[in-house]
């Protein structure tokens, strides 16, 4: 899953391949360039306006550091230095992020929160269309199920374990909720009061 836009552009300082295969993959193969060091950098600089620059630290020396930070404008450009471990881990860090944004889309594109119906309907539909492929069948009773166990197990960790408050708030009765607390092997435990 790549982070590509036409408009976003890196220069990234590092000799290391595999810091380089992982944000090329990230952000896609036009995105990034891999500068090198010496005079050219600053041509590099001085020829195209970046979004963000980011430089494996032991290639950077103070002295050198502080020329290229002299042509960077900070407010118009991402400034990364860090070890090939931090390079790393933020590479992973934006691959999750962009993972988990892909997984639940935050708005209509409209520029409007998704409801709670919008973002069912987004999941379930990839639900139904992995069990559909997969040749799943009886998905019904299998969805249910697994939508109404966490939203029990869910309500009665916010009535602290009462189960007449869970039943009340769910809209069921006490005993149906107990009979569902037992065939989907719900715990309970009663928070005290204190």
């Amino acid at each position: 899953m790549t982070l590509r836009s036409s408009t976003f552009n890196i220069l990234l300082l590092s000799t290391d391949s595999e810091i380089q295969s992982h944000y090329k993959d990230l952000f896609g193969e036009q995105a990034i360039t891999v500068g090198r060091e010496g005079p050219s950098l600053q041509k590099d600089l001085a020829k195209r306006d970046y979004d963000a620059v980011i430089i494996e630290s032991k290639l950077a020396a103070a002295a050198d550091l502080s020329k290229l930070l002299t042509g960077i404008d900070p407010s118009r450009t991402l400034l990364l230095v860090g070890s090939r471990t931090v390079l790393k881990r933020t590479a992973a860090v934006l691959q999750a992020s962009k993972a988990s944004k892909a997984e639940a889309p935050q708005s209509n594109g409209k520029g409007q929160a998704l409801c709670l119906d919008s973002y069912l309907e987004h999941k379930v539909g990839d639900f139904v269309k992995g069990m559909r492929n997969g040749s799943g069948k009886n998905l019904h009773p299998m969805l249910i199920a697994a939508v109404e166990r966490p939203l029990i197990l869910l309500t009665l960790r916010e009535t602290k374990g009462n189960q007449i408050q869970a039943a009340e708030l769910l809209g069921l009765n006490r005993n149906t909720l107990r009979k569902k607390i037992l065939d989907l092997d719900i715990p309970v435990k009663r928070a005290r009061a204190s």
